[in-house]
């Protein structure tokens, strides 16, 4: 917003009333995502929360919404890579021992997380239509900020880290920033299905990460999924869904192109 501070201004007063009215509550579904992704992460692990959430389940309600709010129809491929994402997370779920699904708060937070992250990104394509892109997430990114802070003061939810936590924090802001300037960096170079088909690999590499640091901190205190595993397996199925979801959105783009 700093560096194109005339952008920002003129796309906050082309939104008009009823465009603030859809931001605010695009923002706000986004601030719940992201509260209940953080939560969800503190109950059964980042692990096990990146392969239910990002890395797949959001891409599919993401898919399912479209084919709802935008009658984006849904393809062979899209359908065939839903059900594979379907029971990517299912496999995810299993618990080895009972054999049954363990669907805890935590779980439950972690899907809700991704309906509310898809929901944000149908709203988002909407409202975006014939806007400045860059002003636009910078906005978003500041309203959904505000409202996750005061959403958290008002629960109790914030105290303040020592010198050390701030530093933790700190490196919450940096690593995400990397990672969409890295993101937006490979969109003009790889094309945006390969660049999402890889980013849906975040939830397997958190469990690589995990197992690394627990490689040289064994004392870390880290959540595991259950069946490693089991937990990689259902990953790479969800993972296996996604890019067939991609695929067929590949396909639908190049033939309304022609």
């Amino acid at each position: 917003m700093s560096i194109y501070p005339k952008r920002t201004v003129a796309f906050c007063r082309e939104l008009g009333k009823r465009g603030w009215l859809f931001m605010f509550a695009l923002c706000s579904i986004a601030a719940i995502g992201i509260i209940l992704w953080f939560d969800a992460v503190g109950r059964i692990g980042a692990g096990k929360e990146a392969i239910l959430g990002g890395g797949s389940s959001e891409v599919l309600f993401v898919v399912v919404l479209s084919a709802i709010f935008l009658s984006e129809r849904l393809r062979l491929l899209e359908a065939i890579g839903s059900l594979l994402v379907i029971l990517g997370v299912f496999v995810v779920l299993a618990n080895t021992e009972t054999m049954n699904l363990t669907l805890g708060l935590g779980e439950a937070e972690a899907i809700l997380s991704s309906l509310c992250l898809g929901t944000s990104v149908v709203m988002t394509t909407i409202l975006i239509k014939n806007r400045d892109l860059t002003a636009f997430s910078g906005v978003e990114l500041l309203l959904s900020g505000m409202i996750v802070i005061t959403a958290s003061v008002l629960g109790g939810l914030i105290t303040v880290p020592d010198l050390t936590g701030l530093l933790i924090v700190f490196l919450l802001g940096l690593f995400p920033a990397m990672g969409l300037l890295t993101y937006n960096a490979g969109l003009p170079k790889i094309g945006a299905s390969l660049t999402s088909v890889l980013f849906a690999l975040n939830g397997i590499m958190t469990v690589g990460v995990q197992l690394l640091v627990l490689g040289v901190f064994p004392g870390a205190n880290i959540t595991l999924p259950q069946s490693v595993a089991l937990a990689v397996s259902g990953g790479v199925v969800a993972f296996i869904g996604v890019y067939l979801l991609e695929k067929g959105d590949s396909s639908k783009n190049a033939h309304q192109g022609q």
